[in-house]
């Protein structure tokens, strides 16, 4: 039997030595691609919310002025940090032909103008500006739908950067929400304010409305005799440029990696004007308005009333009849419940299941035409739910 050559010591320190090298240079390059891995989805991060926010603000924007009363302004704020509308984005009536979206279980609180009683200082204004003075109306008795949106940039004070911007947006009186984080101000690199407000010139074209005129607080009542010069400069605005600059931070060089988003929006509704297509606006369903089979096992109302003098007569023009409900507490009605289209009969009637015992309401109906208009509304008594 042969002796078998091991290997020698000398052969085994070359072998590992060798080994600790490639190891070391394996490292070393793991190192370098999770860190450059790390820094680029930081960037992407960064990038990709700073879109989203931008996303966000150019599809809301361009539906501001839509479904407002006639009272109502459009722009309510213009400022190079905030800016406040007014839109009739979310409704829970499946039939309101002016809402962008309807929505049946949206919360009630974000789908209608602001009381006056609700009313809040503006974001970021200096000095403080409260909104609004008035309960919007769209008829006679009757809440105007269009809700009061803001959006608007406050530093961020859980960072240690200064120039470090969250953008929240807050609807009416609800708490608001936070939209992105990352946003940054860096005069020393950017010179674009965070939002930029664009007029029309006699030819037609889109100047910038200078700096040094911001902010634009709109007057109380669109159309009053107040509503000129400065109050009424927030009419004038037909586009917004939104200007994000996002900053990732490398820690090998602790310097940032800048990333812009920007967008132009055309503010597509400001300068036009409410043209009436159906006639005179409608005459209300025929009065009373009866509530009767009030059962509380289950809980229920019964609601019925003679049609309107332009149902089938008159303009002819009635589409439908937005039936309302609010607890005998509330001073103006929301959006409607339900509404019954126009069939030419002589009365309607409409029963409500979703009534609550012990409850005490007051019902409301009124009928809408083609343009759409909605008429004054014909109130019931106050009735208790037993």
């Amino acid at each position: 039997m042969r002796n078998r050559r091991g290997f020698t010591i000398a052969e085994i320190l070359i072998s590992l030595m060798i080994l600790m090298v490639i190891m070391g240079a394996a490292v070393q390059f793991l190192r370098k691609q999770t860190g450059l891995v790390t820094r680029e989805t930081a960037r992407m991060d960064a990038m990709q919310n700073a879109q989203f926010s931008a996303a966000q603000i150019e599809r809301e924007l361009r539906e501001a002025g839509a479904g407002v009363a006639d009272m109502q302004p459009m722009m309510v704020q213009a400022d190079s940090e905030s800016m406040t509308f007014n839109a009739n984005m979310v409704s829970i009536d499946t039939g309101d032909v002016r809402a962008v979206y309807q929505i049946r279980d949206a919360d009630t609180n974000t789908a209608r103008a602001m009381f006056k009683s609700e009313r809040m200082a503006l974001p970021n204004s200096s000095p403080v500006k409260n909104y609004p003075d008035t309960t919007y109306l769209a008829a006679t008795g009757i809440q105007s739908g269009a809700e009061t949106i803001s959006y608007y940039l406050r530093p961020d004070s859980t960072t240690t950067r200064t120039d470090d911007y969250l953008l929240f947006r807050r609807v009416n009186a609800v708490a608001p929400t936070l939209v992105a984080r990352s946003i940054v101000k860096m005069p020393s690199r950017d010179t674009m304010p965070f939002f930029t407000y664009y007029k029309s010139d006699t030819l037609n074209r889109l100047t910038p409305i200078p700096r040094n005129q911001l902010p634009l607080y709109h007057g109380i009542i669109h159309g009053a005799v107040d509503d000129t010069g400065r109050f009424a400069r927030t009419d004038s605005i037909r586009a917004v440029r939104v200007h994000f600059l996002t900053a990732a931070r490398d820690p090998r060089t602790n310097t940032d990696a800048l990333r812009t988003v920007e967008t132009m929006v055309r503010v597509m509704n400001s300068g036009l004007l409410d043209r009436t297509s159906c006639g005179q606006p409608p005459y209300a369903g025929g009065t009373p308005l009866v509530v009767t089979n009030v059962a509380p096992a289950p809980p229920k109302a019964t609601i019925t009333w003679t049609k309107s003098s332009d149902d089938n007569g008159g303009e002819k023009d009635i589409e439908r009849y937005a039936i309302f409900r609010r607890l005998s507490s509330a001073a103006v009605f929301g959006d409607p419940i339900s509404s019954i289209p126009g069939r030419l009969a002589a009365t309607y009637t409409f029963v409500d299941n979703a009534v609550v015992k012990d409850s005490t309401y007051v019902y409301g109906i009124a009928a809408q035409d083609c343009t759409p208009s909605l008429s004054s509304v014909v109130s019931s008594v106050a009735v208790t739910i037993p």
